[in-house]
């Protein structure tokens, strides 16, 4: 017979063992998240996962209890199960390794005491320091202007620029002068070598005008109350040249032997460098070089040409040259319409058409300031040579000088205008232009006197002939080594001594081809000069001139050239100008 146990007893005992399967499922069913409610299992670790949820599945698990024991504790055991819950909820899971290492280094960085930075040794502040930036502090303000001061502001910066009457007056008295000057002069002469002291008051009074040296060394030529006649110290023209030459230096001197010609149509910086700085003594105009475009540009040339040599260069006035033959070389053609060729001339026999012709040719250059024309070409024509093409008066020697001898009176009349014969020794016997070849004449001495010579003697005998221009040729009868224009003995053997020609000697331009293959410049000028040639007509540049200037004044130097052979042909060329009219004797 069994034994009774007690109620208790008798349930817990009915209570099935429970198996290690039926506990893992049981836990399965406890870790079932309900909605609304955080999971309490923490997913640190998979032990600890367990271990929780059958701490959770305890109460369950435990055996039972009858109504009479839990009525002895009630409100105890649910109050620390309850507290229990909630520990377990908030208990802080231990992190992994490797986050708990990391988080170990960051707070280590976070609470690491960086070293102190080195603190710059600035000097102590001055007062100058502290003001300034007091300054720059208060500029930054910012700041408005009230109306009152504004209007005083703005009358005192009125009254700041205007001028008085007296600084107003003296500044447009310095401004007429500056428009006066301006007027009669060029933008060269303004930036010229004295410039702005030019343009206001005129040439210095250190200028290299050898004219003004003479006026002021001279004495006054005011007559006396008392006199009765005129006074025996006038001086003559010779006498004058001569007092010119001994008062002009080498370089000016070597200078006025120069004939240069120049680019573009106004007076240029390099033009007014030959002129005021390098003393030339003549110029030539082209069209070729654009040197006319229209009567009142070349009049205004004309005339800055001859003010910057009266004012700023020497003081001499220059030679002012152009090729006026009509026909095919008709340098005004543009300005002044068509003038007839010389073989149109020739073809009428009639010296008055000739005369005329030149009349109007020295009216036209007269207007324009030129004082020297190229012409009449006195070449006596035998064979066909196309540079001399409808350029000469006809074949017979005796037309060719009665024409020229005509178109001579007729532009020299009014003693404003010069004329030039060319081209000695003569090119009407030889087909070569010297501008591309040197050509060969080939005639006797007999047959050159009685053609190509016969209106230079009978031109020159009626003293009429003021200047003689030299081509470049080999004349075989007198000099078969030595072109014309460097040969002694066809400038000075032939055209000085044979031919008696006193004048000034003016050479083709020694940058033909004809020279210029066989010479270059510098060595033609000087064997020029030595044949006994005065203008030396070629340099283009201020730079080319210099280098011809630089090689007479070294062949001078070294006794090659003699100052006095230098003196002979400046005066010449003085003469020659005085005679035009650019020189006056000092009153």
């Amino acid at each position: 017979m069994e034994k009774e146990q007690p109620p208790g007893q008798r349930k817990a005992a009915e209570i099935p063992e429970i198996r290690q399967e039926d506990e893992e499922d049981t836990v399965k069913l406890a870790t079932i998240r309900i909605p609304g409610r955080p999971s309490p299992i923490r997913h640190s670790s998979r032990t600890g996962g367990g271990s929780d949820a059958r701490k959770l599945q305890a109460p369950l698990l435990a055996p039972f209890t009858p109504p009479e024991a839990a009525r002895a504790e009630p409100k105890q055991s649910e109050e620390e199960q309850a507290e229990q819950i909630a520990q377990e909820e908030t208990r802080e899971l231990p992190l992994p390794p490797a986050l708990a290492e990391a988080e170990s280094r960051l707070a280590e960085i976070e609470t690491a005491k960086l070293p102190a930075a080195p603190v710059p040794a600035f000097p102590p502040p001055t007062w100058v320091d502290v003001a300034e930036r007091a300054a720059a502090a208060l500029a930054l303000l910012p700041t408005r202007q009230l109306p009152a001061l504004k209007a005083a502001g703005r009358r005192e910066e009125e009254r700041a620029w205007r001028l008085s009457r007296g600084q107003a007056f003296c500044l447009l008295v310095l401004l007429l002068i500056l428009v006066i000057n301006a007027s009669t002069s060029s933008l060269a002469q303004l930036l010229g070598p004295q410039g702005w002291a030019f343009m206001l008051w005129g040439p210095t009074a250190g200028s290299n005008n050898v004219l003004q040296q003479i006026r002021s060394a001279l004495p006054s030529a005011t007559p006396s109350v008392h006199a009765t006649e005129p006074s025996s110290q006038q001086l003559t023209p010779a006498a004058y040249i001569n007092l010119i030459l001994r008062t002009m230096t080498l370089d000016q001197k070597l200078g006025q032997m120069l004939f240069v010609q120049f680019t573009g149509p106004y007076y240029s910086l390099d033009l007014s460098t030959m002129i005021t700085q390098e003393n030339v003594g003549a110029v030539i105009l082209f069209t070729a070089n654009n040197n006319i475009i229209s009567i009142p540009q070349l009049k205004q040339l004309t005339q800055e040409i001859q003010n910057g040599a009266r004012t700023a260069g020497s003081g001499i006035p220059l030679l002012i040259a152009i090729d006026q033959e009509g026909g095919l070389v008709d340098r005004l053609r543009d300005l002044d319409g068509p003038r007839p060729s010389a073989a149109e001339i020739g073809a009428t026999n009639d010296p008055e058409r000739a005369r005329a012709a030149g009349l109007q040719d020295a009216h036209d250059l007269a207007s324009y300031g030129i004082n020297l024309n190229l012409a009449p070409v006195v070449d006596v024509t035998s064979v066909y040579n196309p540079q001399l093409d409808t350029r000469t008066f006809g074949s017979d020697p005796g037309l060719v000088t009665r024409m020229a001898g005509a178109y001579l009176q007729g532009l020299q009349q009014s003693g404003q205008v010069f004329g030039t014969l060319k081209h000695f020794p003569g090119l009407g016997d030889v087909s070569v232009d010297p501008h591309s070849g040197l050509p060969v004449l080939t005639r006797s001495l007999a047959q050159l006197e009685a053609n190509d010579w016969l209106p230079y003697r009978t031109l020159i005998q009626t003293g009429q002939v003021h200047a003689i221009m030299v081509t470049h040729e080999i004349v075989k009868a007198v000099d078969s080594s030595t072109p014309s224009s460097l040969s002694p003995k066809v400038i000075t053997g032939i055209l000085r001594q044979q031919l008696g020609f006193q004048g000034v000697v003016i050479t083709d331009s020694l940058t033909m081809e004809g020279i210029s293959a066989y010479y270059n410049e510098s060595q033609a000028a000087v064997m020029a000069v030595q044949a006994g040639a005065d203008l030396l007509m070629g340099p283009i540049s201020a730079q080319t001139a210099a280098s011809m200037l630089e090689a007479l004044k070294s062949a001078v130097q070294t006794g090659t050239l003699s100052v006095q052979r230098i003196d002979e042909s400046v005066r010449r060329i003085l003469m020659l100008k005085y005679q035009l009219g650019l020189l006056h004797l000092p009153q």
